[in-house]
């Protein structure tokens, strides 16, 4: 076994439950190099379901960048790699090339950020399994709603801030609500986008900002969803 599926195998063991990857690649070489990463780390739910990592079904979540696309530069050559239990995505850009690069959306901070040592395979060997990410595996909120539900999330949903860090939102409980994913970001998009425009902050790719008139609106709040029974 390599290195890097040492450091991750011994961070996290085998998902629970496993399933088949999600990410591709149309460039032989990087293909090539994930089927052999992949038979060491595997792909599917870690950490108590906190954590959903390289597995099937991230495509869908392509829409939440797209929604976010005030925060989120355009990319032809991205991909999803995982999620954690708040929504925070983890995005390959350039996903087929040697400038490959990994970044962080961050839904509570309302942050979408890199760094220049964060590419994939150190992504999985390095970051990951060393907690480098901040904010990415910090799970007391997770912990606590387990510990009230008895439960894991239903598929695709996660625990999504009612109000944001820069609005006074604060990283408890009380603060974070079930909701679909795909759901929660298309719905704060036009809210968030319109407080980015007010305080000035172009889109990605846009022309210098506008001078601030006023602060952002908080978000409105949006009624919680009531648990699915389960069989």
């Amino acid at each position: 076994m390599s290195d890097v599926g040492k450091a991750f195998k011994a961070a996290f063991g085998r998902p629970e439950p496993e399933t088949p990857s999600g990410v591709t690649f149309t460039s032989s070489f990087f293909r090539d190099r994930w089927k052999r990463l992949h038979r060491e780390v595997r792909s599917g739910w870690f950490e108590d379901r906190f954590l959903y990592l390289f597995g099937e079904g991230l495509g869908r979540l392509e829409a939440c960048l797209a929604a976010w696309s005030f925060l989120v530069p355009p990319n032809g050559d991205r991909q999803v790699l995982g999620y954690n239990a708040h929504g925070s995505l983890l995005v390959l850009h350039d996903a087929n090339t040697p400038e490959a690069s990994v970044h962080v959306l961050d839904p509570f901070r309302v942050a979408y950020w890199t760094n220049p040592n964060l590419a994939f395979v150190n992504l999985i060997g390095h970051w990951l399994p060393e907690d480098q990410l901040p904010h990415f595996r910090e799970r007391a909120v997770y912990d606590a709603w387990r510990a009230k539900s008895g439960g894991p999330l239903d598929e695709g949903e996660i625990l999504a801030p009612r109000r944001p860090e820069g609005l006074g939102g604060a990283f408890a409980l009380d603060n974070f609500q079930e909701e679909e994913i795909v759901s929660f970001y298309e719905t704060t998009a036009p809210i968030y986008a319109r407080a980015f425009e007010q305080m000035g902050r172009p889109r990605p790719g846009a022309g210098p900002p506008a001078p601030a008139t006023r602060p952002p609106p908080a978000p409105r709040q949006r009624p919680a969803r009531g648990r699915k029974g389960r069989s």
